[in-house]
This record gives structure tokens, C-alpha cells and sequence, in this order.
């Protein structure tokens, strides 16, 4: 009988030539699973912003920018600042989309990770929070689609990834990311990542990536002292 064979969370539509470089992007919707893939960036060792909000791993100055009508200006600001000193960092806006022509031109070396979910799920998480229904339908196709559009014409390095199959087998999704990311990390960081991976828990008082990471490495400098 022949094997069904499972595909990965992961599909890497432009190769990252530069794995361990450049400013990550990681895209999606509302709801959308974005928070838990920026933590995996996060414990990747891609600091994601200057001053992270540990709900969801957003920095909190890049998000206020979105309605900013100076984004584009303190947006470059932004940018320079997030990359002074890192190699590799990184940024999530779930909301992204409803600004991301102004935002890419800011973005030294892109990075993008695109985050997909089942948007009648992400609507219905919408809907737990006061939303009505259909708007919060009509609301996520059209940031879903315009994403779509948006980086489907481009040259960055480019990594999509279903939030369904994240959950269904995490470490295999960390595996890849990782991969595409930074070229690879241990196993023992993998597997640590992947418990991490919790559906539904509160961040950041059952799950907090900020610590985590801050937590390992203080055991990686203890272990190498």
C-alpha cells in the first residue's frame, strides 16, 4: 500500500539565499496565527522589534505607525533602528496589508514569512471578540487576497505557512522555518520551540516567547561559561 505522504506546513516559494540576513516580515491576517509564528521567529533568534509587546509579539511603535500620517517617514526611522546592530530582525503587523506598498520600499533585505489560516476560523475568532460575522468574513478575504497580490510579483525570499499544519506537527514546521530563516538550528532548540506551540493559550501569562528566549539564553551562556 502506498504511503499518503503528509505535506509540510511550510512551502518555500523563493529560496532565501541569505539565511541569517536581512529584516523578516511576518504576514498575515487578524486572528491569524501571526503572534505564534513571530514567537518561533523570535526563539529563531530573529528579534522581532525594539520594544516587543509580549501579547502579541508585535513592537509596539511599529504598530502604532499604521495610523502614524508620518509612517512613512518614522517607518524608515523604524527600520534603521530595528537593524542597528542586528543582522538579522524582524516585525509583525497583522494589519500590514492595509499599508504594505508604503511599507515594503522601507524594508532593508526582506524576508517574508506569509502566514495562512482557514479564514472561516479566523472570522470566528473575530466573532468571539464582538465582531459580526460576515464583516469579519469580508474583512480577512480581502486582507488575505491583497497579500496574495501583493508578494506574489516580488523577488524576496519568500516562505508560506498554514497555521492548520503548524499545529499538527510544530517541530516539522520549525524545522523549516528555521531552515529558511537562519540555515538551521540544534534539535534540542526545535524541540523546545515546538512545545511552545500551544493553540488557544494566553499570551503572555501561559506563553510568553520574549522570556522563553530570554530564558534560553541565559542557559546557553551558563552552559558555555
Amino acid at each position: 500500500m502506498k504511503l499518503k505522504r503528509i505535506p509540510d506546513a511550510c512551502s518555500v516559494v523563493r529560496a532565501n539565499p541569505h539565511p541569517g540576513r536581512g529584516t523578516v516580515l511576518v504576514l498575515g491576517t487578524p486572528r491569524g496565527g501571526t503572534s505564534v509564528v513571530a514567537g518561533i521567529c523570535h526563539m529563531l533568534g530573529v528579534s522581532m522589534g525594539l520594544d516587543i509587546d509580549p501579547s502579541n509579539m508585535e513592537d509596539r511603535g511599529f504598530r502604532a505607525l499604521r495610523c502614524d500620517p508620518e509612517r512613512v517617514r518614522k517607518g524608515s526611522e523604524f527600520f534603521r533602528a530595528l537593524k542597528s546592530g542586528n543582522v538579522i530582525a524582524g516585525v509583525k503587523d497583522p494589519a500590514l496589508a492595509d499599508w504594505i506598498e508604503e511599507c515594503y520600499p522601507l524594508v532593508p533585505e526582506p524576508v517574508l514569512v506569509l502566514v495562512s489560516r482557514d479564514v472561516y476560523a479566523t472570522a470566528q475568532r473575530e466573532e468571539s471578540s464582538g465582531s459580526a460575522l460576515f464583516a469579519s468574513l469580508h474583512e480577512v478575504i480581502r486582507r488575505k487576497y491583497k497579500l496574495l497580490e501583493f508578494v506574489e510579483p516580488l523577488d524576496s525570499p519568500l516562505i508560506v505557512l498554514s497555521y492548520e499544519r503548524l499545529l499538527n506537527d510544530p517541530a516539522r514546521a520549525v524545522m523549516s522555518l528555521a531552515q529558511f530563516l537562519v540555515g538551521g538550528v540544534n534539535d534540542e532548540l526545535v524541540a523546545h520551540i515546538a512545545k511552545l506551540v500551544r493553540p488557544h493559550a494566553d499570551m503572555p501569562n501561559e506563553l510568553n516567547f520574549v522570556a522563553s528566549r530570554r530564558a534560553y539564553e541565559s542557559t546557553q551562556a551558563l552552559q558555555s561559561a
